[in-house]
């Protein structure tokens, strides 16, 4: 990816919660030169080795491309909007102001239903939560054949939050009152995303 310095995030435990809050990405893989992609929520693990998992399912062709390259990328998305330059007190012209992350790392397909299984009760939990009424899988094995499951070890970590950082103090206020007097929360939510990191740096 792309990343001006003054755009970098190298906060590892922000990445990592970044990552977290933004489970739902893309996984990229590359197929006799053309890529591919799956839209799928991921769960990250923080122990001794950092790892992202995952199922696809196994009419998805993806998971061979898994097993015929193990090297993919995992891209995350957050909060986004169009910047207007009248927005500026100097010159300039529209931009878009973004938060992203990708995850480089090396995946090993899993075709274990133990494992399987497991993965999709964790996957289950953390969105249904512990509300009384919460969802608990019950699949059968037969069931859990029809999905392939992976985990990357991630070797590395790319994140880019512009966030009109290149701008002036002045331009940066007025990027935010903008945002925050706008009807759509995408918006909203990229002014407070400013607001906390500017005020970091």
């Amino acid at each position: 990816m792309y990343i001006p310095q003054h755009f970098a995030e190298h906060d590892r435990a922000e990445i990592l919660r970044f990552i977290q809050a933004n489970a739902f990405g893309t996984l990229v893989t590359v197929e006799a030169g053309v890529p591919f992609a799956s839209h799928i929520p991921f769960l990250l693990e923080q122990g001794g080795t950092l790892t992202l998992s995952g199922h696809l399912a196994k009419a998805n062709p993806q998971w061979q491309h898994l097993a015929a390259n193990p090297q993919v990328l995992a891209i995350f998305q957050g909060a986004h909007a169009y910047i207007s330059p009248t927005w500026y007190e100097g010159a300039g012209v529209p931009t878009w102001n973004y938060t992203a992350v990708h995850v480089y790392g090396t995946v090993r397909v899993i075709h274990d239903t133990a494992w399987l299984q497991t993965q999709v009760e964790r996957l289950s939990h953390h969105y249904e939560g512990d509300t009384p009424n919460a969802w608990i899988p019950s699949y059968p094995a037969k069931l859990l054949e029809a999905i392939v499951g992976f985990e990357i070890t991630i070797e590395s970590l790319q994140a880019k939050y512009k966030l009109s950082q290149n701008r002036s103090a002045a331009d940066q206020h007025n990027v935010m009152q903008a945002l925050e007097a706008s009807s759509g929360e995408n918006e909203r939510e990229v002014a407070d995303l400013m607001a906390k990191h500017l005020a970091k740096h």
